[in-house]
């Protein structure tokens, strides 16, 4: 037994991030916990005890009972300590609309940096690929088309699916900066979720730059070899 939940993170990770700040939005009290992934620290029995998957965030309740992946962790959280149901509606109507939400963060957009670190990190390539051109193309068309239906991507309440949505953004913008022009509602989403977000410049802004450094840094010594 914990006095209060714990929660694994590294602030490079949109998905981290976001437990972090619904923690914080709700006020829920959790003991952070740092994975180095530089010393492999994900790879190390005690942590893969928590998660075989070795993946990031995992959350462990006061009672011991262990939770991965952000968009379970979210919805446990609000559903657990949350002072309302704002976040995460027990409407079923709403809450409907807002897993789907999740899912298409999870599918379609956090798509997107999966891609982009397969190649530009892994993959050897010095250029963002057309295909991660691509993929966040439509990533950028599908969540315009969220935003002209409401000031929130599910109608015009904040939910989990805006901040989950919205750590992975946030990265992206700072990669393949998005059109505002083009994409007017992303614009003043993003604007409207900096100032609904705590501590944004501390925690979700410094984590996107992390990984943005650590991309661009890759691709500049990919290039070097070439």
């Amino acid at each position: 037994m914990s006095p209060k939940p714990v929660l694994y993170y590294a602030l490079f990770s949109p998905p981290a991030r976001a437990c972090i700040l619904t923690a914080k939005l709700i006020g829920l009290d959790v003991e952070l916990k740092a994975v180095d992934f530089s010393k492999k620290e994900h790879l190390s029995e005690e942590f893969l005890k928590l998660n075989p998957q070795h993946q990031i965030p995992v959350f462990v309740d006061t009672d011991g009972e262990v939770y991965v992946d952000s968009h379970a962790i979210i919805c446990f959280m609000v559903s657990k300590y949350g002072k309302t149901d704002q976040l995460y509606a027990k409407d079923l109507k709403r809450r409907a609309h807002i897993d789907h939400r999740l899912h298409y963060e999870n599918g379609v957009l956090f798509q997107v940096i999966k891609d982009i670190v397969a190649r530009n990190i892994y993959g050897g390539e010095a250029e963002y690929n057309k295909r991660s051109l691509e993929l966040c193309q439509n990533a950028y068309d599908t969540l315009e088309h969220f935003l002209k239906q409401g000031s929130f991507v599910v109608g015009n309440e904040l939910s989990v699916a805006d901040i989950s949505i919205h750590t992975t953004l946030i990265t992206l913008d700072l990669l393949l900066p998005v059109d505002r022009q083009r994409y007017p509602k992303i614009g003043d989403w993003l604007q409207r979720m900096q100032q609904l977000l705590p501590d944004y410049e501390e925690v979700n802004l410094k984590g996107a730059k992390a990984l943005q450094q650590r991309i661009e840094g890759c691709m500049a010594e990919h290039k070097a070899k070439s």
